[in-house]
C-alpha cells in the first residue's frame, strides 16, 4: 500500500481547487472512521465528498489518493497499537503546524459527526475528549516558534492522537477479519 505524504496530498487537493488542505482531508477521513462509518462498503466516500466538495464527483487521481489515504488510516486504527499518524504540516513553521493541526482537528469533527449517523452515544469521556477537540480547533495559530512552542504543539498533537484513538475504540466500525482475529487469540 502506497503511503502518501502531506506534501503530496496537499498538492492535489490544490490542483483540484477544492478550498482545503491535506490536513483537513485526512481530519476528515479518520472522523468518519472514528465516528463508526463502515470501513468495507466504500460509504466513507460520500461523507468526504459531502464536506470536502460539496457532494460533486473528485478528478478520479485525487479519489485514488484519498483511497489509500483511507486504507492506510483504516490499517492504522484497526491495528490498535498506537500506530496512528496525523497528516500534519510538519515541514513549515511551527505556526503552520499549529494551524495544520487546528485544521486537522475541526475537519475530524465534521467527519465523526458525519461517521456517527447511526447515533451512537459516546461515553463521558469521549464527549469530554470531543469537547477538548473542539477547544483545540480553535487553536491560536500565532505562536513564537521556539523550542518551548514545538514541545507544547507536540504534547497537544499526541493528545489529539490518543483522543481519536480513543474514539474509534469506542465507537468506530470494526471489520469482521478483525473481531475474528481477536476471537482466536
Amino acid at each position: 500500500m502506497t503511503k502518501v505524504t502531506w506534501q503530496q496530498l496537499n498538492s492535489s487537493l490544490n490542483m483540484a481547487e477544492l478550498g482545503a488542505g491535506a490536513s483537513e482531508a485526512h481530519g476528515i477521513v479518520c472522523g468518519l472512521i472514528c465516528g463508526g462509518v463502515n470501513l468495507e462498503d466504500g460509504s466513507w466516500y460520500g461523507g468526504f465528498n459531502d464536506l470536502m466538495n460539496d457532494g460533486l464527483a473528485l478528478p478520479i487521481d485525487l479519489k485514488k489518493q484519498l483511497q489509500a489515504v483511507f486504507d492506510t488510516s483504516v490499517n492504522e486504527f484497526v491495528a490498535g497499537e498506537y500506530q496512528v499518524k496525523l497528516l500534519l504540516n510538519e515541514a513549515g513553521t511551527i505556526g503552520e503546524l499549529a494551524e495544520s493541526l487546528a485544521q486537522w482537528t475541526g475537519s475530524f469533527m465534521a467527519g465523526f459527526a458525519i461517521g456517527n449517523s447511526s447515533g451512537k452515544k459516546p461515553n463521558k469521556e469521549i464527549k469530554e475528549a470531543l469537547q477538548d477537540l473542539s477547544n483545540i480547533s480553535q487553536l491560536d495559530i500565532d505562536i513564537e516558534d521556539n523550542e518551548e512552542s514545538a514541545k507544547l504543539l507536540e504534547d497537544v498533537s499526541e493528545y489529539v492522537r490518543i483522543t481519536a484513538m480513543m474514539c474509534y475504540s469506542e465507537l468506530g466500525f470494526k471489520p469482521k477479519a478483525a473481531q475474528d482475529d481477536k476471537k482466536i487469540h
